[in-house]
């Protein structure tokens, strides 16, 4: 090259300018523009962008996974609640109408009833779905009423296990097996199991002999009316009762005032009335003096040994020993003996008593039972 002439430029190609470095991008030449604009690239490390992107798309599917699924639940939930619900009604049904038929049938030959008078003596009405109670006080009484107008009845068994009840369920019971016994003029037994205590030691006064398991427990004669007063309470949460009554003791026994002591004078003379009625009905059906009854007649509970060296029972043997004797007993020569207890509901009721009841249904069930003036002849 000639020093004196100009530079010209360099042709040649440089190898290291033509090859790209690995850190730099390459060009998209289709997308370059001619009239000398810069040259729009493509940056082909995505790892990140790509990463979120995916992640947005999984996010995506799941959320959308779970609306799915939740629908599903919902609606396979609503077919199976429906189809239990039929199926509760079909199962009603049949239970309904097999105990109908099952009460209309009576025997055709002389017979004696072994009447079941399990649970507490308390008439609920028609009771609650989950109550669970074994005792009905309406069917007993009709069961009752039925066997007196039954020719072929020829006497009838008590089977008890309760610890009583409310006072006028408990006598309500008992003037009933007393009406019984004087209208057809047949006897009555009772045998005592795991408990027969207060009401249900009154309702049993009406029976001519009472026999007692080895194991049960009796007694506890007396009155109860329990009732409790959360005022205290009610202001230490600024909770203000606003009951409006037309005197001041219209009142007694709520839940949200106190009970003054001339108010629990009043209530004492009550309990006092329906003690001395319990006295006066188990001397009557024992042969005792009320003096005597009185002596053991103050709540204490007794055993079958303490119960029968004191004249409240006839004897002890087991529940087979005492039908076997039932059996052999003069008064029911010839005679089939036949179980009836109150119904206990459908077979889906049974099982929906099974479960458990929720906090809120034990809660109603409290105050209801602690509600009101309700005397009791119940053992505790």
């Amino acid at each position: 090259m000639d020093p004196h002439l100009p530079n010209e430029p360099n042709t040649q190609p440089n190898p290291a300018a033509s090859q790209p470095s690995q850190n730099d991008p390459p060009h998209d030449q289709a997308a370059s523009n001619p009239q000398g604009q810069p040259i729009r690239t493509i940056n082909y490390n995505t790892n990140y962008n790509t990463n979120y992107e995916n992640g947005k798309k999984k996010k995506g599917c799941l959320f959308w996974g779970l609306v799915v699924l939740a629908i599903f639940i919902t609606v396979n939930g609503l077919l199976l609640f429906g189809g239990v619900a039929i199926l509760g009604g079909i199962v009603n049904q049949f239970s309904s109408s097999t105990s109908t038929a099952e009460t209309a049938a009576l025997p055709d030959e002389p017979y004696v009833e072994v009447l079941y008078l399990e649970g507490t003596l308390i008439d609920n009405g028609s009771g609650t779905l989950f109550s669970g109670e074994t005792y009905s006080h309406s069917w007993t009484l009709q069961e009752i009423a039925s066997l007196q107008n039954d020719p072929q009845n020829r006497g009838l068994l008590l089977y008890i296990n309760s610890g009583g009840g409310g006072t006028y369920e408990s006598h309500e019971l008992y003037e009933a097996l007393q009406s019984y016994k004087t209208a057809t003029g047949r006897p009555i037994y009772a045998y005592y199991a795991q408990t027969a205590a207060s009401g249900a030691l009154y309702a049993s006064m009406a029976a001519d002999e009472i026999y007692a398991n080895p194991m049960s427990l009796t007694g506890s004669i007396g009155v109860l009316l329990n009732s409790y007063n959360v005022s205290g309470l009610m202001e230490k949460l600024g909770i203000e009762d606003n009951t409006i009554a037309s005197g001041p003791n219209k009142t007694m026994l709520s839940q949200t005032s106190p009970t003054s002591s001339d108010q629990k004078a009043m209530l004492q003379q009550i309990i006092d009335e329906y003690y001395d009625i319990f006295v006066s009905v188990v001397a009557e059906g024992r042969g005792m003096s009320e003096e005597e009854v009185r002596l053991f007649a103050d709540g204490r509970v007794l055993s079958p040994q303490q119960a029968l060296s004191l004249g409240l029972i006839d004897g002890i043997l087991s529940f087979d020993s005492f039908l076997q004797d039932m059996a052999n007993h003069s008064d029911f020569a010839g005679c089939a003996f036949l179980s009836a207890a109150p119904p206990h509901g459908s077979l889906w009721d049974e099982l929906l008593a099974k479960l458990p009841p929720s906090p809120l249904q034990s809660a109603q069930e409290a105050m209801q039972a602690t509600s009101g003036l309700r005397p009791m002849y119940l053992m505790q």
